[in-house]
């Protein structure tokens, strides 16, 4: 088999970027591409997250195993969904019915302070303009992976879905799926 032979590339793709930051420190930034009309040109279809480094500290041999396969593992995921090619999950809620022991320790684990954390991360970036929640989990957990690690996105949701409860956020779409459902702070 010959693996130079040219296949068919599919429409969307994940462009991992480096931004240099003022302080010196690099930023790590993922975006979804989407192919344009014009063959090999590429137009930015959605921002999807990033993450900040210090000047120095972002080195493949000094990073944690676990941050790098997480890295690899959130790549790959991102590729499979956006050229459609993940089970299709709309018709299954965002529960936390499918929880490793593992993960339900985690959550039992974490501190009210722990849970107020994550609260006001969440809170943090919502505003006026409506935005998924499935973003918003993200951003979060991209942001201090170390900290809560083996805490799954399903746990985030339900931290949204208890903001809107409470009336701090609101809600359009499907509120028991993340990916169908947008917040914003209550106008």
């Amino acid at each position: 088999m010959n693996s130079y032979q040219p296949y068919p590339i599919r429409r969307d793709a994940v462009l991992c970027s480096l931004a240099e930051l003022p302080d010196g420190g690099l930023r790590v930034v993922l975006d979804d591409l989407r192919q344009s009309d014009t063959p090999g040109e590429w137009k930015n279809h959605v921002f999807v997250t990033f993450k900040d480094y210090p000047a120095g500290q972002l080195d493949p041999a000094t990073l944690p195993k676990e941050e790098l396969e997480a890295f690899g593992h959130y790549v790959l995921v991102r590729l499979l969904a956006i050229n459609g090619c993940l089970r299709d999950t709309d018709e299954r809620s965002d529960n936390d019915a499918h929880l490793t022991d593992l993960a339900r320790q985690n959550i039992a684990a974490l501190t009210s302070e722990d849970i107020a954390s994550i609260d006001e991360q969440l809170f943090s970036l919502c505003d006026g303009q409506f935005r998924k929640i499935a973003y918003i989990v993200g951003m979060v957990m991209s942001l201090q992976p170390k900290c809560r690690s083996g805490i799954p996105d399903v746990f985030y949701a339900g931290r949204v879905r208890m903001l809107v409860e409470r009336g701090m956020l609101q809600a359009q779409g499907d509120l028991a799926r993340m990916g169908c459902c947008e917040v914003r702070v209550r106008q």
